[in-house]
Formats: structure tokens, sequence, C-alpha cells
């Protein structure tokens, strides 16, 4: 468990407006197919009476065979931010994939909440008062969970969401409570249930504050101010359903004249903004109008509570939604958010949707449409009539059949992001602080950086676009490749110069107590052998997929520098290793 970061208190009790009770979702990890219930219901005999013999049991099906170490290294790569080393590959191939899910699923939540509070007052005199938490703080608590937490399935899924459902300091002025009480909740609903999460993004401050839902209210002709449309335009964009109707497998389906069958109108999104307006901070009293808007934004009990709904400020017109449905005058505001967001919910195109987009975030960039329908149908039905699980749906992307195996299908792949490749390298060359924390932050730099930092993506767009085809080969062949979108001639220089002076300098951070050292002591132990240093490495970083001639690259080097100097041989060979296809290319 990573230092400062705790087990968190049991969150208040709330009430939220209308959600699907989550008391029929069965346990993390032990989720049964219908298949096995309906085997199960066989071998119980049925209800009637019968004089014959009773049927033998149905024998359990034979466990499944181990996978292979290339297969476990693969699976490492994504359901967590990479492996540490033989020992963790080797325990994964005796486990199973199947019972390593169970067991991170189990793992208890950690708080970012409570993380960023033990950096109250840092690098303030101690005269001055308030102590404030540093914006820096909310950063290096998720970096503290990639590197050093055991729950690596939940961080890397609440990586995903967090570039789904986006929220950014470039903004800025997101407090820090607000931006680790929201990656608390990315953790907590990892999961859980999809509607679930929706309805408590929606009502989170830190996204009330990003998208303009904060403090949004009815429409007032005299002042000329209507219900702000940025949430109602976004959540259905970019959360759940985009612009286009799709068909299970994520095809888009078209009209007789072959075009794209839109999913809304500008309507739509007039009537989304309305059934929203109406909320504020939580915390205040909703019974004063002028709270609505007067309050003390830099209170920061504000930033940590879902906010409340206001009444007097909420338009209890009509509302037209989707495919139709109108919301009649006169509910509550809670009413309408949850009606809303029931009707976001039940929408065809959110399965595929969120489906793709998973997979683009954990497996490959081009999922076939197969793939696709097949993790699209776990999230509509996970097996007992459950719509939206999260954990049946996580395991529908990690154990499918194109996502498994030694030998990934062809056009199979994605780039790995800037800051994976980078929490790939810290984690298998076991880089610790004597601190136990760390400095990492500020990243977005493309010269001498990566071009991609946690919380601070340009938009809410995300770093990049799901669709994104960088011109040439890939657009020709009708694929895209999201993360080239930021990539390009200077940011590759800009990360070849960040990974070498990571290597060379050994660490990364400051001041020394909190500097991430690199521990290479294993990789020089085997230094004195080319073959077993370019082994090692293509376990820790090409997922035992190196390729012949980034292997005969790799020896090259290696065996250009001495046996003697096997610190200039690690050193070399962790720098190229960094700039490698294989490498930055996920397979």
């Amino acid at each position: 468990m990573p230092e400062a970061l705790t087990t968190p208190p049991a969150p208040p009790a709330e009430a939220p407006p209308k959600a699907p009770p989550d008391a029929g979702l069965p346990a993390a990890g032990s989720l049964v197919t219908l298949a096995a219930l309906t085997t199960g219901l066989a071998a119980c005999g049925g209800g009637g009476g019968s004089d014959g013999p009773a049927p033998s049991p149905v024998p359990p099906a034979p466990p499944a065979p181990p996978p292979s170490r290339r297969d476990a290294v693969r699976f490492l790569t994504q359901a967590s931010f990479g492996p540490t080393g033989p020992a963790q590959v080797d325990a994964l191939v005796a486990q199973g994939f199947d019972a390593w899910l169970n067991a991170q699923m189990r793992l208890p939540l950690v708080s970012h909440l409570a993380a960023i509070e033990t950096q109250r007052g840092r690098d303030q005199a101690l005269r001055d008062v308030p102590k404030r938490i540093p914006e820096e703080a909310s950063y290096e608590a998720l970096w503290q969970q990639w590197l050093a937490g055991e729950d690596q399935l939940r961080a890397r899924m609440a990586w995903a969401l967090l570039q789904v459902f986006v929220i950014s300091n470039v903004a800025p002025d997101i407090r820090p409570v607000a931006m680790s009480s929201y990656t608390d909740l990315l953790q907590r609903h990892a999961f859980g249930n999809w509607r679930a999460l929706l309805q408590d993004v929606t009502l989170h401050p830190a996204m009330g504050y990003y998208l303009n839902l904060l403090e949004s209210e009815k429409e007032d002709p005299r002042a000329g101010t209507h219900p702000n449309e940025n949430y109602a335009r976004e959540v259905l964009q970019l959360f759940s359903i985009g612009l286009v109707q799709l068909n299970l497998d994520g095809s888009v389906q078209r009209d007789a004249n072959g075009q794209p069958l839109p999913t809304y109108d500008e309507a739509v999104v007039k009537g989304f903004a309305k059934a929203f307006s109406g909320w504020s901070y939580g915390g205040l009293n909703n019974q004063d109008p002028r709270q609505f808007h007067e309050h003390d934004d830099n209170d920061e009990r504000l930033w940590s509570q879902p906010m409340q709904a206001w009444p007097a400020f909420h338009d209890s017109g009509e509302k037209t939604l989707l495919n139709g449905r109108v919301l009649p005058a006169g509910q509550t505001p809670e009413k309408d958010l949850g009606d809303a967001l029931d009707a976001i919910f039940a929408h065809p195109n959110v399965p595929p949707f969120f489906a793709r987009q998973l997979i683009q975030r954990l497996v490959t960039s081009n999922p076939s449409p197969a793939y696709i329908e097949r993790v699209a149908r776990t999230f509509v039905n996970d097996g007992l009539g459950v719509r939206g699980n999260l954990a049946a749906t996580l395991r529908a992307v990690l154990l499918d059949p194109e996502a498994r195996g030694d030998t990934p299908p062809l056009n199979f792949g994605k780039q790995r992001e800037p800051v994976v490749r980078f929490a790939n390298y810290l984690r298998a060359l076991n880089a610790k602080s004597p601190s136990g924390q760390n400095r990492i932050h500020y990243l977005d730099g493309s010269d001498d950086a990566l071009g991609q930092s946690p919380l601070l993506a340009p938009s809410v767009f995300n770093f990049y676009s799901p669709g994104y085809r960088p011109a040439g080969p890939i657009a020709a062949a009708g694929l895209v490749a999201p993360e080239f979108q930021i990539t390009g001639e200077t940011t590759v220089a800009g990360s070849l110069n960040f990974f070498a002076e990571l290597v060379h300098t050994q660490g990364y951070g400051w001041p020394e107590a909190h500097r991430l050292v690199l521990d290479v002591a294993p990789l020089v132990a085997l230094a004195g052998d080319a073959n077993g240093l370019v082994d090692r490495l293509d376990l820790l970083f090409f997922t035992l997929q190196m390729k012949p001639g980034t292997r005969a690259r790799l020896l090259a080097l290696v065996n250009a520098i001495s046996a003697n100097d096997r610190n200039a041989r690690v050193e070399a060979a962790l720098v190229l290793t960094a700039l490698q296809p294989d490498f930055v290319i996920q397979h």
C-alpha cells in the first residue's frame, strides 16, 4: 500500500435523485454467467416429483489453463501500470487471470483526499494561515497509487474513466480537494454501476465547475439568460452516446441516403440543460436564494460533497429529451435530473459507445466490431440481468479472445500513453524515494517532458479524440490512433530528452527527500551477459514480444561497451529501449 494513501471512512449516506439499486449486484469478482446459472438449476433436477433416479450432477467446468508468460505480461500492461519483474509475472501465471481479477476487485479503496490532507501547509511559513493544500498534492496522490498501490486494476480503470468523464485543472482553479474527491469518486465506482457513476459525476462540484452546471439557473427573459448548455451538450456528445446512432457492434446507423443518423438535436440539448438547472454547492442553505450565487468558493467543504438542488432556480416547465421523451412540467429538480440521467442510461448507444472507449484505453485502438459487440452485450446484461455493471464490462474487455493470447490479431495494439510509459519505467525499475512520496507533476511540456500530465487535459475532449486518424497509412487503412494526436516531432524529441535524463540521473523529482531513485541493481547484475540483460528488458518493457531488429540493436549496443562497465551497459540499453517502437506501441 503506498505511503499516505489510506482507506477512507465510509461516505455519508446520500439520497440520489434516481439510480438503479446496487443491492442486486453480485459482489465484485463473483459474477455468474447466465449459462452457469442455468447449468446450476439443471443440476438441481427441476421442481416436479419423479419416480426415476435422481439425475447425475453436472460436473464442474475444468479450470482454465494457466496463461503463458507472454500473455501474462501483456495482461499486466493492459490491467495495470506495468510489470515490476519476473516474480510478479510468474505469480500471475500460477494464479490465472480470473483469480487475479477477483483479488484486485476485493482490495479496499484508498483515498486521494486523505493523502492530500497530509500535505496541508507544506511549503508555507509556519506563521501563515490558513494552511492550504497545494494543487500539486492532487497530482502526486494519483501518481503514488499508480506507482506503489497494490490496487492496480482499480487505478487503471479510474484513469480510463477520467479520460471519458474529463475534468481538468487547465480550467483553472479547480481546488485540490475537488480534484482528489473526484478521483476518489471514479475509484469508488470503478467496479460499480455506470448509472450510479453518471449521477455522481453529474453532481460533483468539480464537474459542475468545469462544465458550468454549477449555478446554472432557469431562463430569465428580463436578464436575457437561460440554463447553461455546456454540461448538457458534453454529457451527450462525449460521456455517453456520441453524435450518431450506433449498432451494438459500434458501427454507424445510416439513412436511405447513406447519411449517419444523428442521436439528438439542439432542442434535446436545451431540454437537458433545463432538466439540469437549479443546482449549486451542497452544504448551503438552499432555502436562501442569495446563497445560490453568493458563497465563499474557498470553503473546501463545498468542493468535496455533491451539489444540492435549489428549487427556486430550477426550470419547472416541460423538457424534451432523447427519442422524443418529454418530461412533464412541475417536477422537482431531483426528479428531472434523475429522469434525464435514466434517459441517457437507457439509450442504445451507451453500451457500444462506452465499450469502444474502454477497449481503446486499455487494450487496442481498433477493436473489431465483434469485440465491441461482445463487450457491449455484457454492459447490457451482465448475466444476471443487470445493465451497466462495470466490473463485468471490464472483465469482458480484458478476457476477450481478441485481447488474450500470445499472438495478437492483425492491426491490433495501441500507442502507450506517455504517462503510462513513464509509470512503466518507474515500476519496472522499482523507483522509490527516501520519504516514500513523489513530486511528479506538470509533465505536459513537449520539449523536455511528455506532452501529457494527469488532471491537466487541454479540454473536455481529453488529450486526444477516440476517433483521431493521423494522416498517412493509418488513415488510408481506415484505422484510428488516438494517442498520436499528441505525438509529433517535438514530443518525440522531448520524450527522448525526458527518458534520457531519467536514466542518466537514475531518478526523478526534487527535493532530495522526495526524489524517486531508480533501482538498476538487478539489471546491472545481469549486464555481464548481453543476452541475459536484453531478455530482462524484453519482459519489463516489451511484453516478451521484442522484435528481432530491436534485439539486434540492443545486443550490438551492449556488446560495444566493455562487459566490465555494467552500469554503462544498463544505462545505454535503457535509453535505447525508451525509443523503440515495440516499447512505445502496446501489442
